[in-house]
């Protein structure tokens, strides 16, 4: 007998952070504008943000930086079918290592790879490209959560984990950056990530309830599903921060 597949990663998602295509459209078409001639990406995952920048900067090439080598794999195979294999490259690597510069630096989701949010901007301070830019996403309360709410969320979560936003605005200045644009994404942009996160899952289980792995796959399911709609939503933002590096 054929053993069943595991459920696919991220395969109902463009983009593995709650972002709306129009808000991915103008981040990509801002980032573009300033016509970058090398670009970053630490914890591009599957590179898709990455491979769109590319397409809108085609003089530029594009470096993107994770982990996780499956992930990277699939980058390469859609940099190839895009026919921007010969521009943009992924590189196994930890972002928290990575040295080389760009003008044009993304880190969308990543910053616990440095740490936490403020140790993440120092660091990539120093990657953006004197005049360059930096998008930067990442979490931040909403509402500072009760002792009860945190229960409700994935395990060891704390409130000192991540920052209000007007404190996640200020690491940034604090890291020596100036903030072009200040964008929080819409509770409809989570409810589509969080959907889109657990549709892998959920897919599968329609097409196998009765393998013997159903049950393991269906308790993890249930368990994000409940960490997101009786934890974390309404309390967890997100938040895109488009930042310049001043001038020498």
């Amino acid at each position: 007998m054929t053993a069943n597949p595991e459920p696919t990663r991220y395969g109902h998602l463009d983009f593995n952070s709650p972002i709306a295509p129009w808000r991915a459209d103008r981040l990509v078409s801002a980032l573009a504008s300033a016509r970058p001639a090398t670009i970053v990406d630490i914890g591009c995952g599957w590179g898709e943000l990455l491979l769109r920048l590319a397409e809108a900067a085609p003089l530029a090439r594009a470096t993107g930086v994770d982990a996780d080598a499956e992930l990277l794999d699939r980058a390469r195979a859609a940099a190839k079918r895009r026919g921007l294999d010969g521009r943009v490259s992924f590189v196994e690597h930890q972002g928290r290592a990575w040295t080389e510069s760009a003008e044009a630096v993304v880190c969308i989701g990543a910053s616990h790879v440095f740490g936490d949010a403020p140790q993440a901007l120092r660091e990539l301070y120093r990657l953006v490209e004197p005049g360059g830019r930096l998008v930067f996403g990442d979490g931040y309360w909403e509402r500072v959560p009760t002792a009860a709410q945190l229960e409700r969320m994935w395990p060891g979560t704390s409130v000192e984990e991540m920052l209000e936003l007007p404190e996640l605005v200020d690491a940034a200045i604090a890291a020596g950056f100036r903030p072009l644009r200040v964008e929080a994404v819409e509770q409809s942009e989570w409810d589509d990530f969080e959907s889109g996160y657990l549709a892998d899952w959920e897919t599968w289980l329609l097409a196998h309830p009765a393998s013997p792995d159903a049950d393991r796959i269906r308790r993890r399911a249930d368990e994000h599903r409940g960490r997101w709609l009786r934890g974390h939503r309404r309390l967890l933002g997100f938040a895109y921060l488009t930042l310049g590096r001043p001038v020498d």
